[in-house]
């Protein structure tokens, strides 16, 4: 049960005299300001669940109580944590998506689509991309700071949901590096790219065209090559690697 939290912790207050007596799941609920007043209780310690899962938190993100502690020790209809309070807007904005942006929609698929805390979250209680997370830590710490962060993020999150480390995400900080005329910097993501992806001739057109422009036509030249024993119909590549080869 203590899995069960409350990390879009939204309305949750699981309270009422069966709490005070020290038991859970409470008979009655309060403070509900956002899910509705009549919900089974069960349904709720359910709903509960799937934001712990979409946002990858406990119910201590939102909810007053002691990590460890029996369920029936927390205050669940306090409005303390201001995160309680963001989980309310957060749900306010699902239903406004869901119930008046995309019924506007002319034609929709069937069944229809809608979106949930997970469809933003995916596992994390901040949505940010991995491109996101890597720009800010280069922000913050330079090169090595984004370098050391991926390996964590990978590390931690690699086949899940949370973050693409696919063979774009690191491209793109590349390119943004690149666009701030930090072109060591930039090559060096895109190199670190043809390691995480090393079967992705994408990767390996993308150093290849850094180290152009850092000037090492030998480099370049080698990640072309590989570029299309990987992807041997990869047009770019191979017009690039023509122009290299004349005379």
């Amino acid at each position: 049960m203590r899995r069960l939290a409350a990390p879009l912790a939204i309305a949750a207050a699981l309270a009422g005299p069966a709490a005070a007596q020290g038991t859970f799941p409470p008979q009655r609920l309060e403070n509900l300001k956002v899910l509705p007043k009549d919900i089974p209780v069960r349904a709720l310690i359910d709903t509960m669940a799937g934001f712990t899962r979409a946002l990858g938190v406990r119910c201590t993100y939102c909810h007053v109580g002691k990590e460890g502690e029996p369920l029936a020790s927390y205050d669940f209809k306090a409005d303390e944590k201001p995160e309680k309070e963001k989980a309310r807007v957060m749900l306010r904005m699902v239903a406004g998506i869901n119930g008046d942006h995309l019924t506007k929609l002319a034609t929709r698929r069937e069944p229809a689509v809608g979106v949930a805390c997970a469809t933003c979250h995916r596992g994390v209680t901040v949505p940010r991309t991995l491109q996101q997370m890597l720009l800010s830590a280069y922000d913050a710490g330079g090169a090595d700071s984004a370098e050391s962060t991926y390996n964590a993020l990978r590390e931690r999150y690699y086949a899940r949901a949370a973050y693409d480390f696919g063979e774009v995400a690191l491209a793109d900080v590349g390119a943004a590096l690149r666009a701030r005329g930090n072109l060591p910097d930039a090559l060096r993501f895109y190199l670190l790219n043809t390691r995480m992806v090393p079967t992705s001739g994408f990767a390996f057109r993308m150093a290849a065209d850094a180290q152009l422009a850092a000037g090492d036509t030998t480099a370049a030249r080698a990640s072309l090559e590989r570029a299309l024993e990987i992807a041997p119909n990869d047009p770019q590549a191979g017009r690039i690697l023509d122009t290299l080869r004349k005379p």
